[in-house]
């Protein structure tokens, strides 16, 4: 066991995957486990036992008076069980905080120690992992400006970040509370702008992006308000965006970037796109951080790149874009290969109610997305299709002809 006093100025830091992990904790108890991750020292090696006096440990969490151990005790029992839940490949893992908690009433002290099953995620991070002072999380009083605190810090040196809506209200564990927009921005997002500015070293402006009438992602402008605290950009990243045509710098760069959504780009992949142009490679790969609706993402890069090399560059793809991104997340959901007659119906209903077109409208919009669509989804072309729905007709025309037949011979047999 470790006897430990609160020092403002320790570092949390939290792999990438645990600070995108879907939860929901009261300030309180998250404030608790900020706590615990701000005593570990990059050499440990394994978990240990960390011993708080209690009265401490009121004033840490912000509580007034001078609550009872049964009040306390109520605290981290509820803590205790509750889980998170972490995306490993394919599989989503649910997992407890804290392995146990003990009172020593004896001696006014309290000891925490956190799950086994959190090592790869606090433990000698080496790589992927975001790290702030203790000091910028412990005076905030709402759980929604911690979290978005933390999912903002992780893209300081970027100054952006974009999530979709549905995602980004998974990821507070407001999903449900607050279905409509204007009242998860009054209620969460304005809140956290405030308290961010006012009492830690980033604040952040909202851009809202609609499809129609719709807010459909949420994109974060993020300012560091403390000089000469993190590099904005490594030396790297610098390099390649001052227009250096090193492809080591761009290799790099765009490999960081790949890591930072958890999937790995080789040397290989790179060659194969650098006939669609860095720049364009980049841009994609910056637009895309935060997204967790895209289970191929090179898959997916892919068939943009192609499709906005037979169109307009990406940035001015306004309307088509959203689309494809919409149905490419609409069909991945799918665990069956679907058929070509069925993805072009369903695309254009979806068309037609998600961005208030006429049936007209969608049609010519599926036709301009359907080929990278297609590819994203392994379908076969459209063409091909076509020409199997039409066998399949001739088929059956043939078969009843056929059976016309063999009643002819029937009654001329008789």
């Amino acid at each position: 066991m470790e006897m430990t006093e609160t020092n403002l100025n320790n570092l949390v830091t939290k792999s990438n995957k645990l600070i995108e992990a879907n939860y929901k904790l009261g300030v309180v108890e998250q404030k608790i486990i900020l706590y615990l991750a701000s005593n570990i020292q990059p050499n440990d090696s394994d978990f240990k036992t960390y011993t708080l006096p209690i009265k401490e440990f009121t004033n840490l969490l912000g509580l007034k008076g001078h609550p009872k151990y049964k009040e306390l005790r109520q605290i981290t029992k509820e803590l205790m069980q509750k889980v998170f839940e972490i995306r490993i490949n394919k599989k989503v893992v649910q997992v407890s905080w804290l392995s146990f908690v003990a009172y020593n009433e004896t001696e006014g002290t309290i000891d925490l120690r956190f799950d086994p099953f959190l090592r790869p995620y606090l433990l000698q991070l080496k790589k992927e992992f975001t790290s702030y002072k203790l000091e910028n999380v412990v005076k905030l009083k709402s759980s929604y400006s911690i979290r978005i605190y933390e999912l903002l810090k992780q893209y300081e040196k970027f100054h952006e970040r974009t999530f979709l809506l549905q995602d980004l209200k998974s990821m507070l564990g407001a999903e449900g509370i607050y279905p409509a927009y204007g009242n998860f921005k009054q209620r969460v997002l304005l809140p956290a702008q405030k308290e961010l500015n006012k009492k830690t070293d980033i604040s952040f402006e909202i851009e809202e992006i609609k499809v129609g009438r719709r807010v459909r992602k949420v994109c974060f402008r993020i300012t560091s308000r403390k000089k000469n605290t993190d590099k904005p950009l490594t030396y790297i990243e610098e390099n390649f965006r001052e227009g250096s045509t090193k492809t080591n710098s761009f290799s790099i760069y765009a490999k960081k970037l790949a890591l930072n959504m958890g999937f790995q780009l080789t040397d290989e992949i790179l060659a194969k796109w650098e006939k669609y142009g860095g720049d364009r490679i980049i841009t994609l790969l910056e637009k895309i951080q935060g997204r967790h609706d895209i289970d191929n993402p090179i898959g997916y890069i892919t068939s943009i790149l192609k499709y906005n090399v037979k169109n307009t560059e990406l940035e001015s793809s306004t309307k088509e874009q959203p689309i494809l991104e919409h149905l490419i997340s609409t069909f991945r959901k799918s665990k069956e290969k679907l058929p070509y007659w069925f993805i072009q119906e369903k695309a254009i209903e979806e068309i037609q109610q998600q961005f208030q077109m006429n049936f007209q409208e969608a049609q010519v919009q599926f036709e301009k997305i359907k080929v990278p669509l297609c590819e994203y989804l392994n379908i076969k072309d459209s063409r091909v299709e076509r020409l199997n729905e039409d066998d399949e007709k001739k088929k059956k025309e043939l078969e009843e002809r056929l059976k016309k037949y063999k009643v002819d011979d029937n009654i001329f047999g008789a």
